[in-house]
């Protein structure tokens, strides 16, 4: 489809330009002329401060790689492509060795099956960081689960250098590790703790660049709000302002996007009662904090492709659809399927905004 309507006019040619949009473009100019250097697509530049550095530093050193040195737009646009690709691999397995390990191999394959045909799960192979951020953030999960805790915070801090929502899950890491401690009867050590919360090192390395490059120690929240209209608001508010974009957008699919976003913030208010009913207390916190986050900032935007990296959700989908609820594991698989299916689609086509 999109090889006959075509895509918009700032993605790249070819198969590696087809999942190349929105926020693609601010990787690839970071990976092109880093932070400070030239702006992009006429913006300021300061636009540019609010992506975590990991993604597109990798994305350079792979397109200086395969171009031999001489880099332009196609390279960097295959070198997007292809750490998102191989990252999403190995998200997936570790969501499955996650689930494996909590719930057995037959929950593990609902939950992986509902993880790659879940309705954002485009983005484990677009041109964006969710699945470089899956890969590290699940898999120091796995690590703190098997008590490898210097390997949690190892793989922690690729994690929060990819994404800011990292910071959430240091705090659920955290969490994680006091709760199996004491569930086990054994003493937190403070090396071991101190281990695990040095995953927040990826975050606090990033900001304190930011700090003497700029001369603003509060760099990247102010690039948030100014250049991204992202500041905090009571939840009414930002449930109000959603209200809004759903009545008001003037595109049919950004308003299907934006009814879909509060159908995402109320599943994630259902799934947070359930966990901690469950008293799931690590993975209500990661998902807890995210979600409270994404729901007092200005509106929802971006809060339903977030269900993605909330990992913890499939693998309680995946219990929940055991036994004689196993009907709904079908319900839930077709359903993402079909919204995957439809994403993907108006993705390629640049129709929406996320």
């Amino acid at each position: 489809m999109v090889a006959i309507v075509g895509g918009p006019a700032y993605a790249p040619d070819g198969f590696f330009g087809v999942l190349y949009r929105w926020d693609s473009g601010y990787f690839a100019c970071i990976a092109t002329y880093g932070y400070l250097g030239q702006p992009c697509d006429g913006g300021s530049g300061i636009e540019r401060i609010a992506f975590f550095p990991l993604y597109p530093m990798l994305a350079h050193a792979v397109a200086w790689v395969v171009s031999l040195g001489a880099m332009g737009a196609a390279s960097i646009a295959f070198a997007l492509w292809l750490v998102s690709a191989v990252a999403s691999a190995v998200a997936t397995v570790g969501v499955y060795r996650v689930a494996q390990l909590e719930l057995g191999a037959s929950a593990a394959r609902r939950a992986t099956a509902l993880f790659v045909c879940s309705p954002y799960a485009v983005f484990l192979v677009a041109s964006y960081s969710e699945s470089l951020y899956l890969a590290a953030a699940v898999w120091a999960w796995y690590a703190c689960l098997r008590r490898q805790h210097w390997l949690t915070g190892v793989l922690g801090i690729v994690a929060t250098a990819t994404r800011a929502s990292g910071m959430f899950l240091v705090v659920a890491l955290v969490v994680l590790y006091l709760v199996r401690r004491r569930r086990d009867g054994e003493p937190v050590r403070i090396v071991q703790l101190a281990a695990v919360a040095a995953s927040a090192l990826g975050t606090l390395t990033y900001w304190t660049w930011l700090w003497l490059a700029t001369g603003d120690p509060l760099a990247w929240f102010h690039a948030q709000s100014e250049a991204w209209n992202r500041r905090t608001r009571w939840p009414w508010e930002t449930l109000l302002n959603q209200g809004i974009h759903v009545l008001r957008e003037p595109e049919l699919d950004w308003q299907l996007q934006a009814a879909f976003e509060v159908v995402a913030a109320a599943a994630l208010v259902a799934a947070v009662v359930v966990l901690v009913r469950r008293r799931a207390w690590a993975p209500a916190t990661l998902v807890g904090t995210t979600a409270a986050s994404l729901m007092t900032s200005t509106s929802y935007l971006s809060l339903a492709r977030n269900t993605l990296t909330l990992f913890p959700l499939f693998i309680l989908l995946a219990d929940l659809t055991r036994g004689r609820h196993r009907r709904w594991f079908w319900i839930l698989l077709w359903t993402g399927s079909a919204l995957l299916l439809l994403h993907t689609v108006q993705l390629a086509l640049g129709n929406w905004a996320d």
